[in-house]
């Protein structure tokens, strides 16, 4: 999904230039009207680019959290194994 966003906000901005540049208006109106499609692109822009952050970020933290089980689990085992070993 991520890899579709940008084309699409991309497409849909300059879908929108087109069809205001071609839409009978004055001046001052369509470089509004161009404007507010700007805008509004970048902060959808914005928006998805926020979510995908929040994304990753739980994702990073549901990796440090596994990194941390296997690095215990490991130690665990060391010791275990060191304990084991004296007793022989």
């Amino acid at each position: 999904m991520p890899g579709t966003v940008l084309p699409f906000a991309v497409g849909l901005g300059v879908g929108a230039a087109v069809a205001l540049l071609f839409a009978p208006k004055a001046g001052e109106d369509l470089r509004s009207d161009i404007t507010e499609g700007v805008n509004d692109g970048v902060n959808q822009i914005r928006s998805t680019g926020k979510e995908l952050k929040r994304k990753v970020q739980r994702l990073a933290d549901a990796a440090q959290d596994q990194v941390d089980r296997v690095q215990d689990a490991i130690e665990a085992g060391e010791t275990a194994y060191s304990q084991g070993s004296k007793k022989s």
